[in-house]
């Protein structure tokens, strides 16, 4: 018994690490036209979705540290995808939006991520897809109660 949960917790931390190495490559190959790599897409999607954001929102919403986010949001400017707006309610923080180049590049990346979940669910209906889903919601779930 105690192999069995010490060959589900390795076989666990395994495939998960290396579905998220394999992605990351994946994208950061496909992305580094835009000179995008990392977690950086993951920011200007969010943008898109939460307009106006902080950094601190940004930190909650990743998991990275502040500066770890400041770095990725600098660059992001630096490049011209997000630009930077004090916040009227707090002059202490930023808003965070993304620029018209920003905007350009939401259906690449959303195509690239489509193209990602094809690859990697090929053998998999509908039905596996949605219970892989709801399973790792859960194990994320329990992750952050600690």
């Amino acid at each position: 018994m105690k192999n069995e949960k010490q060959d589900f917790t390795r076989n666990i931390v395994r495939y998960i690490s290396r579905l998220e190495r394999q992605r990351r490559h994946y994208l950061d190959e496909h992305l580094q036209h835009y000179k995008l790599h990392g977690t950086m897409f993951l920011i200007i999607l969010f943008l898109d979705r939460n307009p106006g954001s902080s950094q601190d929102n940004l930190c909650e919403y990743l998991l990275i540290d502040k500066s770890g986010v400041a770095r990725k949001c600098r660059r992001l400017e630096d490049l011209g995808y997000i630009k930077r707006e004090q916040s009227p309610e707090d002059k202490r923080q930023n808003s965070l939006f993304l620029t018209e180049n920003g905007q350009k590049l939401l259906p690449v990346i959303r195509e690239l991520l489509s193209n990602w979940r094809e690859i990697v669910t090929k053998d998999m209906d509908e039905n596996d897809q949605k219970e892989l889903i709801r399973l790792l919601e859960l194990m994320e779930k329990n992750a952050l109660e600690i």
